[in-house]
């Protein structure tokens, strides 16, 4: 199976690697790692130059978020028709969809801590890491936000160094609006025609349905199982060196980070091999299981070729543009009349309880009959009141907005299925925020006294919420059955399919492919439709889809695998011919000793490698370099009880760094007093100042 990218690579931030500003006034002598993996500034401030030279200048006071201020884009949408543009050239998502997933980032991200360039020098870390975790470029930023020019940067650079036909796969929490981004102002236009643009699967659930099926990495040919979240892996190990680094200088604050990200590599290289094998077993296991489900549904008569079709028609299908924006308003403006409708009911049920207890004198208890006169004449107030606004509201909508409204005044099931619509776009707009809110929670790194009880009281607002949610899905699902029952009963145009009902358990997860995201039976889209397509209306079908598209990408990861399985043997055949022949024509003894020492990292790369990964399928014969005696005296050594211990005991820190994080809470309490009393006396010196 042909892969449509060769390597896959991760993007992201991270606000916690800051350092503040230095107060003192002694020199620092520069110090710089050898084989640093931090990008010159230089060039970062190059391609800041770049960018905002090409793209348009923005109003000096919008807040910003991530691109763009939020001021800017409103700027842009008050000069657009009134009909949407439909697709921004060379985007398969429309242009309304891109601009609700960009709505629902800086939502999320204004309310992201960041670190003020007022207090810190360095704000935090950008990364670009390879699919197996080590960290290929870093980039120290200094700004308060994550702006795109680091992003920019970092893909330059990599670039820069690989092959001119080499295509990569880039997972980013915002790929959408990157991918957006390059094609409006020609950004990286020289490599933009090798880059497959995805979204990372943890930061999935903020984009709308239509960019999930285009930029998600489990819908997206060429990504296999590969889920973009290893910068997440890498802030957690980077996470001890926080207090320390909070206070230093620098040069040391480079340099300690060029030294950790080293360690953590050689670390990584050496456990690549049961990575490897890791990633084998259970892509294989995965892909049984589809295979199984694929069986049962061709024994039903759903075959691969019509889930294929069907999951295209599906892509066409649901991401068309929105409809013309005077027709949503008109829709809008008409929720906002049948409100008032339900109102003026509400208002003449008192009515006439009021009257009643006029006419027969039974008032309620602890009233009298002035106040309950007052009270009915509030109600016919408010009657009139609404009827008013609902009459020049009425007078305010176009012709087919009036045939629109009469529609629905007279058609029952429309209104409930106008309301569902509304209901389940809330729920949803619900479970975002709670995802996003968790999301800063699990980023947490310190775990002092008061950041425990900041935690737990997070958690337990957290936990509040969730009973409204289940509430409104609970009035969701209601809905839903009372569309059914109508729909049996022919209360309901042709074509018309009963929606989906929300499953409470795993309500939370908002995975890919869960049915919160569908909109079926919920729109006019198939009204008076003589025939509903399979994947809408065919529950096989459905879930045949996605079953077909995990398959896919097992299949895709396996060749993947096959493929890096090759690629290390030929890496290490490589490096033991080089090393071999550094050996034989050096005559300083001190670069000996040191090509030994190598000698004794790759023999032993090459014991735990070979073990890994014997059960991946590889074309190559079975010898990587070494004889069998130098083989045979490394697993000798891997087998000494010293090592073992060693390696058990790399694999309890790996698997539990409490016992760390406790040591360090001190350090970290002291950073954080540090960080507020140098806080407080520069407000108090700009206090003194004015």
């Amino acid at each position: 199976m042909a892969i449509s990218v060769d390597a896959i690579v991760c993007i992201d931030a991270c606000f916690t690697q800051k350092r503040r500003k230095s107060q003192g006034k002694a020199w620092a002598p520069p110090r710089e790692h050898c084989e640093t993996i931090f990008i010159d500034p230089e060039e970062v401030a190059t391609m800041e130059e770049f960018v905002e030279t090409v793209r348009p200048p923005r109003p000096p006071r919008g807040k910003s978020g991530r691109g763009e201020s939020s001021t800017h884009q409103a700027a842009e949408n008050s000069v657009r028709p009134e009909v949407d543009t439909d697709f921004e050239p060379g985007l398969r998502v429309p242009e309304s969809v891109l601009n609700e997933c960009k709505e629902s980032f800086v939502a999320a991200d204004s309310n992201r801590v960041k670190a003020s360039t007022l207090f810190f020098s360095d704000t935090g870390l950008m990364a670009l890491l390879c699919r197996h975790d080590r960290v290929l470029w870093l980039v120290n930023m200094t700004s308060a936000g994550e702006k795109q020019h680091y992003v920019l940067c970092l893909l330059q650079k990599l670039f820069q160094h690989l092959p001119p036909k080499m295509r990569i796969g880039l997972l980013y929490d915002i790929g959408c609006q990157l991918h957006r981004s390059c094609l409006k102002f020609d950004f990286l236009s020289e490599y933009l025609d090798r880059i497959v643009f995805g979204i990372s699967v943890f930061h999935a659930y903020g984009h709308q349905w239509a960019c999930q099926i285009i930029y998600h990495p489990r819908k997206c040919k060429g990504f296999g199982l590969s889920d973009g979240e290893g910068c997440e892996r890498l802030w957690s190990s980077l996470k001890p060196l926080i207090p320390s680094l909070r206070v230093s200088n620098y040069y040391n604050h480079i340099y300690a980070l060029d030294t950790q990200v080293k360690h953590l590599d050689a670390k990584s290289l050496l456990g690549l091999g049961q990575w490897l094998k890791r990633k084998w077993v259970a892509t294989m296991r995965r892909k049984d299981e589809a295979v199984e489900r694929l069986d049962e549904l061709a024994a039903d008569g759903v075959s691969i070729a019509h889930l294929h079709a069907q999951w295209d028609d599906q892509v066409v299908e649901q991401t068309k543009p929105l409809k013309k924006q005077s027709k949503h308003l008109a829709n809008i403006e008409i929720e906002g009349i049948l409100a008032l409708y339900k109102n003026i009911e509400t208002y003449q049920e008192d009515i006439s309880k009021y009257e009643i207890m006029l006419e027969t004198g039974e008032l309620e208890s602890g009233t009298t009959a002035t106040e309950i006169q007052v009270m009915l004449t509030e109600a016919q107030g408010k009657v009139k009141k609404q009827k008013n606004i609902i009459a020049n509201r009425k007078a305010k909508l176009a012709v087919d907005g009036r045939l629109n409204l009469e529609k629905l005044l007279n058609n029952e099931f429309l209104k409930l299925r106008m309301n569902a619509l509304a209901l389940k776009q809330r729920i949803r707009d619900r479970l975002r925020q709670r995802k996003f809110e968790l999301e800063n929670l699990e980023r947490s790194y310190r775990k002092t006294m008061n950041h425990m009880k900041l935690e737990k009281h997070a958690q337990s607002q957290l936990k509040r919420k969730e009973p409204g949610i289940q509430a409104l899905a609970r009035k969701y699902n209601k809905l839903c059955k009372d569309l059914e029952k109508m729909i049996n009963k022919k209360k309901a145009p042709r074509g018309a399919i009963s929606p989906l009902a929300i499953e409470m358990d795993g309500l939370f997860k908002l995975d890919v492919d869960d049915d919160i995201w569908q909109d079926i039976g919920l729109t006019d889209d198939l009204d008076d439709s003589a025939e509903i397509p399979d994947w809408l209306g065919n529950d096989k079908v459905r879930e045949g889809i996605k079953v077909l598209l995990d398959y896919d990408r097992c299949l895709e990861e396996m060749q993947r695998i096959r493929n890096e399985r090759v690629s290390m043997q030929e890496w290490f055949s490589e490096e033991w011919l080089v090393l071999q022949e550094a050996l034989g024509c050096t005559i300083d003894e001190r670069v000996v000793y040191q090509l030994k020492e190598q000698k004794k990292r790759l023999l032993r790369i090459c014991v735990t490698w070979d073990q890994a990964t014997k059960g991946i399928p590889c074309n190559l014969p079975n010898e990587w370099g070494p004889s069998q005696v130098e083989l045979s005296a490394a697993r000798k050594y891997e087998l000494q009880e010293q090592v073992l211990i060693a390696s058990d005991h790399n694999s309890a820190e790996e698997d539990d760094d409490s016992e760390l994080e406790e040591e360090e809470e001190e350090d970290m309490d002291n950073a954080e007093l540090l960080d507020n009393i140098e806080m407080m006396a520069l407000i108090d010196g700009f206090r003194t100042q004015l």
